[in-house]
């Protein structure tokens, strides 16, 4: 199952071992929600009383609440590379849907890929086959079904097999069509359209402040999936500018329960879980890197506690 919506760096692949670290407490905070998928297995489980997402820049948050209201059900449009540099700042489907790798800056496809995507779009939305064929691609098998997700993967078939045929451009064809496989902008939709089965949301708060403005409430867990330090986290085209010495400043001084995804931390936080996953990396390769939760090394002796009282063990790393 996907969790949350299409989003850089988002917990999708680890979200229910994320979750599965948190105590039960009244109130459930995700403090930099992103794209909210910690906070749909939140929501989901439902054990908690309230749910507070947070995030100075709610775009996901507004795209995440469009699609539990189900306004994508009849999503369908193409939308090219003037579109998007015009409508990303507008709107956030467009904005992360149609960005690479869901940057929220760049185009999903290069100018040599875009033509065969269009083509691809426009057979399997409009059963339009007219850009298709002014590529020499012949989807017309797909023409008399009406799912979405088989016209898919029949017209996949097809693409590999034209892949198959060497023309005297054919390295090039073949490196655009390989591209046709990224089903990113498909995928994307259908993780939204998802999410409208969401129930019981009248708990949820949503807000867009700072993370030191949102006022921490007694007998509550703060989720935090900060900016990681040293990466390209949110999709700026220059290092992020997340003040990690203020942040730091702030877990000390917290009484309620705070948990930290990155990948390094201080010495005055520990790390009580790790997990091997695969980084997707902008070039289009990717990494392995290990997953870290952390917690303040001054709630080491109420982590403790909890996980004794709930008669599980202790995992340092």
């Amino acid at each position: 199952m996907r969790y949350g919506i299409p989003y850089k760096g988002s917990k999708n692949s680890i979200a229910e071992w994320v979750y599965s670290h948190f105590p039960k407490r009244n109130n459930f905070y995700d403090l930099f929600a992103g794209g909210c998928a910690i906070l749909q297995v939140a929501l989901m489980r439902q054990e908690y009383k309230n749910y507070i997402a947070n995030d100075i820049d709610d775009d996901g948050i507004k795209l995440f609440m469009q699609g539990i209201k189900g306004d994508f059900n009849h999503e369908e449009r193409w939308i090219s590379r003037s579109d998007f540099f015009k409508l990303k700042d507008t709107e956030p489907y467009i904005k992360y849907c149609w960005s690479f790798g869901n940057n929220g800056r760049d185009y999903l496809y290069s100018k040599e890929i875009e033509p065969y995507k269009k083509a691809w779009h426009y057979a399997v939305f409009e059963n339009d086959f007219s850009f298709a064929k002014k590529l020499n691609i012949d989807l017309e098998p797909i023409k008399e079904l009406s799912d979405i997700h088989r016209k898919y993967l029949i017209s996949k078939k097809i693409i590999e097999s034209v892949k198959k045929k060497k023309d005297c451009n054919g390295l090039v064809r073949q490196q655009q069509l390989e591209a046709l496989n990224r089903l990113q902008s498909l995928q994307s939709l259908q993780s939204l359209q998802s999410l409208q089965s969401l129930q019981s949301l009248q708990s949820l708060q949503l807000s867009n402040r700072d993370y030191e403005d949102v006022k921490i409430y007694k007998d509550s867990v703060v989720f935090c999936d900060i900016p990681y330090s040293d990466t390209n986290a949110y999709g700026s085209k220059n290092i992020n500018t997340f003040d990690y010495e203020r942040f730091y400043d702030w877990c000390k001084r917290q009484q309620e329960f705070v948990f930290i995804c990155e990948y390094k931390m201080p010495s005055d936080f520990i790390c009580i879980d790790s997990i091997k996953k695969t980084v997707l990396m902008d070039s289009g390769g990717n990494k392995k890197a290990y997953e870290k939760i952390f917690i303040p090394k001054h709630q080491e002796e109420m982590y403790k506690e909890w996980k004794l009282k709930e008669g599980g063990f202790l995992f340092y790393v």
